[in-house]
């Protein structure tokens, strides 16, 4: 027999009586703080509507909410809104204070008391809204107590912000979601001082404090639908919000993860709490971290449907636990293969530092296509020897696939994820299956590699993954071709970075064969003064280069002009090292 959602009758409230009837709680499986200056300006944008008269009210959103044993309503859905609210009204407060200390507070002068009276008034229906002090409950706590008892440093940074402390509002955080409640207190305390700046005198600047205030708690209305059960309550939100347009992927997902594991939440909700604090409870990356796994065990589904993949696979106690302990085993590989030499505890999360050299050069070319390949091999255990072996393939891959040929990355994102996938659920019989399926399914073949290198044309840079490409091209091709770098070349090269990236012919003759290979060379950086204006000054540092390609080089440049054919012979000597190396 099929269960139905009890849907209760939505109740539509204005903030004012929203704020002064309930008590609300975000629960600790709920998604941090997130919202940032777009959304505190479309939020400003509508209060000023009401303000300049333009509209008489404002339907904020709906909030779905489940009134839990203690009678408090936890949100399920709506505490972005209801955060940014106490926020707002907070820093009506602080500035309706900060100007009767200014203005009235020890002024012994002819003045018109009944102004500060005004401001008092202000000061007191704000708290009357947002509640907490002198051992009242507050209206909304962010963050709840532990089973222990003791405080939450979000909810004691979040109570500080919205009761005057100074040091809240000024003082240097690191956690991102105090630092977007930083912000936004920051952001509508500017917007709120720049209006009333458009009044003349103090009483009219009061007047208008107090509108800002009235017109928001009076004239923002909130549809809010309390469930009946936690259950309900979750199928509301994800029915509401599963197409993702104002939560990210990770947010739904976890409430889907948590409505699943009945009196395991707690423990479910602190593994989720462990393996996002180490993705610093960034909602991108904590999304693109999910969508990586999910490629490595499934397939590759793009952020849009990452939910409904996981919601239709993921649909009981069991499989949800699993689910989180999968998450909770790769997320420190993935901050690894996010970074790999930083911090030092990334540059030894493998004994092989080959493994590390190569994820790192990986890094520097901006590649994270093959994430979820290493992430399959290291579940099932494979050793180091041989996950370094399959890294040196995906680099092949992609630099014939990407680098040189230029073609797009779907089919390789695809395809690397297959791959993945065949090694999560042991398909493999070892890792010589692993590479010779990649070579089959993903590796261009020689002859398309060469006619592609034979034409192929970078654009360099002084930085970024534009330069480490180049970088890499050359200093591979150097060791192969000329002997050069042997040993050294990932130390050298990458860790000491002592090349850059220098154009042998620069003159307009060359044109669009500026940028060719066969037209670009590394030369250490003690011998580039500056832009070479004269091939002569390039020839005196080449001789002085220690790699054998810049002294041939040298040599070449002394004996006859450089052009066009130069450039291209110069590139097809290179050619057949290129299916040799990758």
């Amino acid at each position: 027999m099929k269960s139905f959602v009890n849907i209760p009758q939505p109740s539509r409230f204005r903030i004012g009586e929203l704020f002064s009837d309930n008590n609300f709680v975000v629960p600790v499986y709920q998604r941090n703080y997130a919202w940032g200056k777009n959304e505190v300006d479309d939020f400003w944008d509508d209060l000023k509507d009401l303000v300049n008269g333009e509209r008489s009210s404002h339907f904020f959103g709906q909030i779905v909410t489940y009134k839990n044993k203690q009678e408090d309503q936890e949100i399920i859905d709506g505490q972005q809104r209801l955060t940014t609210s106490t926020i707002f009204m907070s820093v009506i407060r602080d500035i309706a204070e900060e100007m009767y200390d200014s203005n009235f507070r020890g002024n012994n002068k002819d003045i018109n008391l009944d102004s500060g009276d005004d401001l008092r008034d202000i000061r007191k229906q704000v708290e009357k809204a947002i509640r907490g002090k002198k051992g009242t409950k507050p209206s909304l706590t962010v963050q709840q107590v532990s089973e222990s008892g003791e405080s939450q440093p979000l909810q004691d940074f979040f109570f500080d912000l919205t009761n005057g402390n100074r040091k809240a509002r000024e003082g240097r955080v690191t956690s991102e979601p105090m630092q977007n409640m930083q912000a936004a207190y920051h952001d509508m305390d500017r917007e709120i001082r720049d209006m009333l700046k458009t009044e003349n005198t103090l009483g009219a600047r009061i007047d208008k404090l107090q509108a800002i205030f009235d017109l928001f708690v009076g004239n923002f209305y909130i549809v809010m639908i309390s469930a009946p059960s936690l259950q309900d309550a979750f199928t509301i939100f994800e029915t509401l919000n599963s197409r993702g347009k104002d939560l990210k992927a990770s947010d739904i997902i976890k409430n889907h993860v948590m409505s699943l594991m009945g009196n395991d939440i707690a423990d479910a909700n602190q593994l989720w709490s462990s393996i996002t604090d180490r993705l610093d409870n960034n909602s991108n990356r904590i999304t693109r971290f999910i969508r990586t796994c999910w490629a490595a065990q499934h397939r590759i589904v793009s952020e849009a449907k990452l939910y409904r993949a996981v919601s239709d696979r993921v649909r009981d106690a069991n499989q949800a636990k699993v689910f989180l302990e999968n998450l909770d085993n790769l997320v420190a590989l993935y901050t690894v293969l996010e970074s790999p030499v930083t911090p030092k505890a990334h540059a030894i999360f493998f004994e092989n530092e080959g493994i590390t050299q190569r994820l790192d050069i990986l890094s520097r070319m901006r590649v994270m296509l093959y994430y979820p390949i290493v992430m399959a091999m290291y579940h099932c255990g494979y050793a180091e020897r041989d996950i370094l072996k399959v890294v040196n393939k995906v680099l092949s891959i992609f630099i014939r696939h990407r680098t040189i040929i230029n073609d797009g990355t779907n089919k390789l994102e695809t395809g690397f994820s297959d791959i993945a996938k065949n090694i999560w659920s042991l398909e493999y019989n070892g890792v010589n299956d692993i590479i010779n399926s990649m070579n089959d399914k993903l590796l261009k073949s020689d002859e398309a590699t060469k006619a592609s290198f034979s034409v192929l044309s970078k654009d360099g840079g002084l930085r970024g993954a534009k330069k480490w490409t180049l970088v890499y091209l050359l200093a591979e091709l150097y060791e192969v071709h000329y002997g050069d770098l042997a040993d050294d070349l990932y130390d050298r090269v990458f860790d000491d970075d002592r090349y850059r990236l220098v154009q042998i012919g620069t003159s307009g003759e060359v044109g669009e064969y500026q940028t060719y290979i066969g037209n670009w060379t590394i030369l250490e950086k003690g011998l580039v003064k500056s832009e070479f204006k004269e091939l002569g000054q390039l020839v005196d540092q080449l001789k002085k280069s220690s790699l054998k390609a810049n002294q041939q080089l040298s040599i070449q440049l002394q004996n006859r002009e450089w052009g066009i054919n130069e450039i291209k012979e110069r590139q097809e000597t290179l050619t057949n090292d290129v299916v040799l190396i990758w």
